[in-house]
């Protein structure tokens, strides 16, 4: 199927460039020969989709406005089939998808990286400018908050960056700033000792008494590796060593300033290395400021000629292959682009982990009952703060549809965990995964929550099957898997407080906040909502380009020659989606529309 899809595309590609040169040709001689064709050529230089980029002249919205979520078919386990034929076991454990969806190549298709395409010149001269534009990115305002909002924020700024055109330099604050005393929110490994034998021997509680290597990665990067594509290899300017943090710092809060009250963000000209760099300077708090007032309306417009290669560049940026930029700038709904946005930075591997992560992670795991050979479930149950707060309307909602009208008479101050398995009993249907067929396997939900004693009360007195399992709905046989360690909360649920938790605790559980990530995000069918950072983190790692797309035909039409044309027709006919969601069933608050990837 893939390969027919690429044949569809090449034949198109070929037919365009025939019928272009053709239609030129013709121009051509029109232009010569008859008076009335000058307001042809007019209209082809006035209407004209070309460009610099290499996009065609047609615009079709790829998606009519009542087109459903088209979802992925096809089953997935936590280990993926493919990547284990040829990679690593390790890989396995580095992202929150399957390694094998991930597009390594990205690194090569960037322009300072095309050595065979351009001239001497044009390769010295883009890798010489490469680091002349810089969003200088400060995450550590955000350090106190769970893993959901910092990732978020994380993607929300490599989304402004690769918009912008700039490269992504991290910032992170040195020890004297920082509010941990091991330099990191999530905790310290072995690795981040000076002395590993020290810290095996070590019989005290607070591990910050032990020597730290100052060469560690501290703060955000001591979780993920930011890639090479997006800081392009960029170092943290220092205007010739006269800028340190506390200076970046300052200029940051002026930034905050200017956000809070609707103004555009500053740039710092800086000299760096007999070089003029543009520095613009952003933390968690201004970097959502900005994208909401600033960027938002530009990134989603595809009204005109330039909007549309904007659109293009900034997808290529985030690492979209030309065919993908295409669909993206002709991609005009609101909710497929965030969406395609959302599958771009899955398959860029922008979460990619720090190698102690993914040997802690996969340790961790591997310990749990979790089938990782065979598809298995998930569902998300956030309850906790949650309920005083975001959730507390939609759990007013869900009792006032059962019918109780006053809250001092509702059972529950949450919504049970019925209702959630209620969404999750229509996917009761037959399947098979290497022969064995739904009748007789168990069907495995992996259950990620806050309040797994209250979740535990609540499935004792569902109907029990053979083996231990669960009878739910048309499923005979049902296993929930909870995580090993489940009486410590995830680093995601409870802060826990600045410098009250040891940071060898600390890292414990940012390893089991990660790895319940990875397990929700690798599963077949997810249930869960998006009222929380982390359901939203979930739901961009569950989405995927859809290979098998190809763009409609736009046929000709003398209404759109001449500019008469409606600009709400749409295609007639079923049109694939260019990006498709592994199965998600919303929990609650599914009238609400999906916020854009990071926010």
């Amino acid at each position: 199927r893939q390969q027919a899809a690429r044949d569809v595309r090449t034949h198109k590609t070929i037919y365009l460039l025939f019928c272009g040169k053709t239609m030129k040709h013709l121009q051509t001689f029109l232009f010569y020969t008859s008076v009335p064709t000058i307001i042809v050529f007019v209209h082809t230089v006035l209407f004209s989709d070309e460009y610099g980029s290499g996009i065609d002249g047609s615009l079709s919205p790829v998606l009519d406005a009542t087109n459903k979520i088209e979802y992925a078919t096809s089953l997935r386990s936590f280990i993926d089939p493919v990547w284990a034929d040829w990679g690593t076991e390790d890989g396995q454990f580095e992202t929150l998808v399957p390694p094998s969806e991930i597009d390594y190549g990205i690194k090569n298709r960037l322009p300072w990286e095309q050595k065979g395409y351009s001239s001497k010149r044009k390769i010295q001269k883009a890798h010489d400018s490469k680091c002349d534009d810089i969003l200088l990115f400060m995450p550590q305002l955000f350090a106190r908050n769970g893993h959901g909002s910092q990732l978020n924020s994380y993607f929300l700024a490599a989304m402004v960056a690769t918009y912008l055109g700039k490269a992504m330099v991290i910032l992170e604050a040195p020890q004297k700033n920082s509010r941990y005393p091991n330099g990191s929110q999530f905790g310290c490994p072995i690795e981040s000792f000076k002395n590993p034998e020290e810290f095996l021997n070590f019989k005290g509680n607070d591990h910050s008494e032990l020597a730290m290597k100052r060469d560690f990665p501290n703060g955000l990067e001591r979780l993920i590796k930011h890639p090479s594509w997006l800081s392009r290899e960029c170092g943290i300017p220092t205007c010739d060593g006269t800028f340190d943090y506390d200076s970046w710092e300052a200029i940051r809060k002026d930034q905050r300033d200017l956000s809070r009250i609707g103004k555009p963000s500053q740039e710092i000209l800086c000299a760096e290395n007999r070089r003029n760099v543009k520095v613009t300077v952003m933390g968690g708090e201004e970097v959502r400021q900005f994208f909401n007032r600033q960027y938002r309306e530009k990134m989603v417009s595809r009204s005109g000629r330039h909007a549309r290669e904007r659109a293009y560049n900034w997808a290529v940026r985030l690492g979209g292959t030309h065919y993908q930029a295409e669909v993206f700038s002709k991609t005009e709904e609101e909710s497929v682009i965030w969406d395609y946005v959302s599958a771009l930075i899955a398959r860029s591997g922008l979460a990619t982990f720090q190698p102690w992560i993914v040997r802690d992670v996969k340790q961790f795991i591997m310990s749990t009952e979790l089938p990782l050979d065979v598809p298995h479930d998930s569902i998300h149950v956030r309850r906790g703060d949650k309920l005083l707060t975001d959730a507390r309307e939609e759990v007013v909602n869900y009792w006032h549809s059962q019918g109780y009208e006053r809250q001092v008479d509702f059972p529950l101050n949450y919504i049970p965990f019925t209702h959630y398995l209620r969404l999750w009993e229509t996917d009761c249907r037959k399947y098979v995964w290497d022969g064995v067929s739904e009748k007789s396997a168990v069907r495995t939900i992996y259950l990620s929550t806050d309040d797994p004693g209250t979740i535990k009360e609540e499935i004792s007195r569902l109907p029990m099957g053979q083996g231990g399992t669960t009878i739910v709905g048309g499923c005979e046989r049902v296993r929930f898997v909870f995580s090993p360690h489940d009486e410590n909360e995830s680093l995601h649920l409870s802060e826990g407080g600045v410098g009250k938790v040891d940071c060898v605790k600390r890292y414990e559980r940012n390893i089991h906040a990660i790895a319940d990530l990875m397990i929700l995000t690798k599963s077949n069918t997810f249930v869960g909502e998006f009222n929380s950072n982390w359901g939203r983190v979930v739901r961009i790692f569950r989405t995927q380009l859809n290979d098998m797309y190809v763009m409609p035909d736009n046929p000709f039409s003398w209404k759109k020659l001449f500019g008469l044309d409606s600009h709400e027709e749409k295609p007639v006919g079923n049109v694939e989606h260019p990006v498709l969601l592994h199965d998600i069933r919303i929990a609650f608050a599914e009238d609400k529309s999906v916020p854009p990837p990071g926010w």
